[in-house]
């Protein structure tokens, strides 16, 4: 291996251990949020984060074309050509952005708003100006990443989310959501000035249009729709109860929202690390996708067994979690036991897409997630109508997702060579064990977890046996699911240190 290629592989490595760590410096973030805050100030906060959300969305492909079209230019040699398009990346963000921001603050001002309520026109600008400093950096990181410089994203990385997700819970403490915010707001524009810094020699920094203008959006398109799909179908249920049940509601539902990213570490790592792997194989094939089915195969069945016994788990202990460290949110535990099953959904379907991607199949992932997303959000509008309440959204949210992955994984086996009955063998290998975990909670916390968790040695007892009796009896009845798939190397390629490196000595890399 070359020196440079060492090095690439080092910033790579470096980069995905950022990640894990400024999504875990995340978590803590909310969970602490949870704490200290009450439900109706936690609730403003995830609604904040959920108009941020969105406005990432407003360049309308503008980066996914620029992840594309930069390093072609490179490529040409062409240095005016190259400098046009990165111009015109510049002004698509700067115009749609602050078009978002204008239509924002315009629908905040107009009539009353929740939103406007728990924050005023103050909170909402200043949470738009964090946008605009997100979308600006991601062109200058698009542009780095095109020009080598890993580093550069690293760094990035940790600023945004030590400063943002730091300064942030040291606020909050002072001046409660708002502090949240102003940090969130200190860690964008840090990282903005750092990236304009690095980029410096490499990223215009006057926009200006040009027919390139149009042709990132159209050339991103197909993925942006992708990912403005997934993302609505992931925020959906939020927005949901916000409009439907309020904002101390979306404070319960927040909780549970934050148990599922947590459980969702491990299958998003091994899919993150994966991808560039599928890519080489593929390439190193001439386009041959057959190449990739038996990990395909071991992945989907690997987190499609993994992740009910850790949602089993998480639904056992919720109660007696919850009631123990943040009283004020038994509200949520409920919906945070259903919704915990939806993560074997969104596992699948994550793996789905960049197999789709790989396989050049990504026009697939078009009208399958405009389809999904309108199915979710038919599903939780009728759990609000039946009166189901959070733990009905839930539910709808995560038979969404159930859907989903298994729609996704049957086209994605379909591009890896994978036909017929097969398909649907595959499919129903990975539904089942979440659907029998679920039968078994439901039984258990029927006949053994009937009372409200207490905090005393009988109810630590029971919570003990009902763990013990449920991972058992998952662990028999999953036996048939689990052959050939080599769990220790699955997760000793993980790309986590820790989860990776107890792995590989208990043997994984044998596997």
């Amino acid at each position: 291996m070359t020196p440079g290629a060492k090095r690439l592989t080092r910033d790579s490595l470096g980069l995905a251990f950022t990640q894990y760590l400024v999504r875990a410096i995340s978590m803590v973030r909310g969970f602490l949020a949870a704490k200290v805050l009450d439900p109706m100030s936690f609730g403003a906060w995830n609604a904040i984060q959920l108009m941020m959300d969105y406005g990432a969305l407003a360049p309308l492909g503008t980066q996914q074309g620029l992840d594309q079209m930069v390093p072609a230019r490179i490529v040409e040699g062409d240095a005016e050509r190259l400098a046009r398009v990165k111009r015109a990346a510049l002004f698509n963000v700067v115009a749609l952005t602050v078009g978002f921001a204008i239509a924002g603050l315009a629908w905040a001002s107009i009539g009353s708003s929740r939103m406007r309520s728990n924050w005023n026109l103050t909170g909402i600008a200043v949470a738009l100006l964090c946008v605009l400093f997100i979308n600006l950096a991601n062109v200058g990181t698009s542009i780095l990443r095109s020009h080598g410089d890993i580093g550069g994203l690293t760094k990035w990385s940790i600023l945004q989310g030590l400063i943002g997700s730091g300064l942030g819970l040291a606020l909050m403490f002072l001046f409660g959501r708002w502090g949240l915010l102003w940090g969130w707001f200190a860690g964008c524009l840090v990282a903005l000035l750092f990236v304009l810094h690095r980029a410096r020699q490499v990223l215009p920094l006057v926009p200006e249009p040009a027919v390139e203008s149009l042709d990132l959006v159209q050339i991103g398109l197909p993925l942006y729709t992708y990912i403005a799909s997934s993302i609505v179908m992931r925020n959906l249920d939020r927005i949901v109860v916000l409009r439907f049940l309020g904002t101390e509601a979306l404070g319960y539902y927040g909780l549970s929202v934050n148990v599922l990213t947590l459980l969702m570490a491990i299958p998003d790592a091994l899919v993150y690390v994966s991808y560039p792997q599928f890519v080489r194989l593929f390439s190193e094939s001439k386009g041959d996708g057959s190449v990739l089915r038996e990990r395909v195969d071991r992945l989907a069945r690997g987190m499609s067994v993994g992740i009910p016994f850790a949602a089993g788990l998480v639904a056992i202990w919720a109660p007696y979690a919850v009631h123990l460290l943040l009283p004020k949110y038994d509200a949520s535990v409920s919906a945070m036991r259903v919704l915990a099953f939806g993560a074997t959904g969104i596992a699948l379907a994550s793996l789905a897409s960049v197999i789709l991607m790989t396989v050049g199949r990504r026009i697939i992932l078009v009208p399958a997630a405009l389809f999904l997303t309108a199915l979710s959000a038919g599903l939780q509008v009728l759990a609000i109508r039946w009166s189901g309440g959070l733990p009905g959204v839930a539910a709808a949210s995560s038979l969404a997702y159930l859907v989903s992955g298994c729609t996704l994984l049957a086209l994605a086996a379909a591009g890896v060579g994978v036909t017929g009955l097969n398909i649907l063998t595959l499919v129903v290998r990975c539904l089942v064990p979440t659907v029998l975990a679920t039968l078994a909670l439901a039984g258990i916390h029927q006949m053994w977890l009937v009372e409200p968790a207490r905090l005393d040695w009988m109810s630590l007892g029971r919570h003990v046996v009902a763990s013990a009796v449920f991972a058992i009896g998952l662990l028999v009845v999953s036996v048939p699911f689990m052959r050939g798939i080599g769990f220790r190397s699955l997760l000793a390629e993980s790309g986590l240190p820790v989860v990776s490196g107890l792995a590989r000595r208990l043997g994984g890399s044998r596997s």
